[in-house]
């Protein structure tokens, strides 16, 4: 059934005639005759019936009217809700790693719901090859990564910047009065990593493969909290993003390194599918986040 009919039908139960909702509405009398005749065709019913000069609505006609006046007001609702981005309803599905979803993103995700407060917003956190296989899948809206740049022929990637990595130890640890560590000072070292998969774990062992440098032992942890308090211990020295570290190299609990590879390169960047139709929640999000 055309909606419009049911705007029509409205009309002609305020005006109690079809001249005059042809005038409101534009159309020939002849054209509100036929939307009347059809919508009661489709119900099997009489919906209007002659009281002197005016139309007025039969029993049948009532109890269509109280639908008809509710499917039109949350028909108008959507439109406004939409047209103009306003409070939007639905579920917002974002994927990042760990380091971003505690240091980085939370702000913005506030400030959209902030703007959206009927927004339920799902923010799952996992690791960079999981994150962009999700996102291939429709499993996320968008993620938000720090890796190397995604180069994927199905993934629109928007870089927000280059993410500073940092090697970090105990105060004290012996490779704080070096100048510059070479890669084979890590020979003698145990090595406080995150989990297989992490980005910049990946990034390190492949410099460390390339330069046949094979440390001491290796520790993983899933947790960055964990990380940074094996190394505060001096059970090891760990590389992670300056984001996640600012807080203890300013109190002095850990220091940095001086480690600099410059094959050790990775962005915090957006993706989301080439197909994806993008939300106004999930364009002020990227606005948000790239501004």
């Amino acid at each position: 059934m055309d909606v419009n009919y049911y705007y029509t039908f409205k009309e002609v139960a305020k005006w109690g005639s079809y001249t005059k909702t042809g005038e409101e509405l534009g159309y020939a009398q002849s054209s509100v005759t036929t939307q009347i005749k059809k919508l009661e065709e489709h119900y099997g019913t009489k919906l209007f019936e002659r009281s002197g000069r005016k139309m007025r609505l039969t029993q049948s006609g009532e109890e269509l009217y109280y639908y008809v006046d509710q499917i039109l007001s949350l028909l108008d609702e959507a439109e406004e809700r939409l047209s103009k981005e306003s409070n939007l309803r639905g579920t917002l599905r974002v994927g990042t790693v760990e380091s971003l979803a505690a240091y980085f993103i939370t702000p913005f995700i506030k400030q959209l719901k902030e703007q959206h407060p009927e927004l339920k917003i799902l923010l799952a956190s996992g690791l960079c090859p999981n994150l962009k296989e999700g996102t291939l899948e429709g499993k996320f809206d968008l993620s938000i990564l720090m890796d190397r740049y995604v180069e994927h022929p199905e993934l629109t990637t928007i870089p927000i910047r280059q993410e500073q990595l940092v090697m970090i130890g105990s105060p004290g640890h012996r490779l704080t009065g070096l100048d510059a560590i070479e890669l084979n000072e890590l020979a003698s070292e145990t090595l406080i990593l995150t989990e297989e998969g992490c980005s910049y774990r990946v990034l390190l062992e492949q410099v460390l493969n390339e330069g046949g440098i094979q440390p001491k032992s290796v520790i993983s942890f899933s947790s960055l909290e964990a990380i940074k308090q094996c190394v505060a211990d001096e059970l090891g020295i760990a590389i992670l993003p300056e984001i996640s570290v600012k807080k203890e190299l300013q109190s002095g609990k850990l220091v940095m390194l001086p480690f600099n590879h410059g094959d050790v390169k990775v962005y915090t960047q957006i993706i989301y599918q080439n197909k994806k139709w993008l939300t106004p929640p999930l364009t002020q999000l990227i606005a948000s986040l790239t501004s």
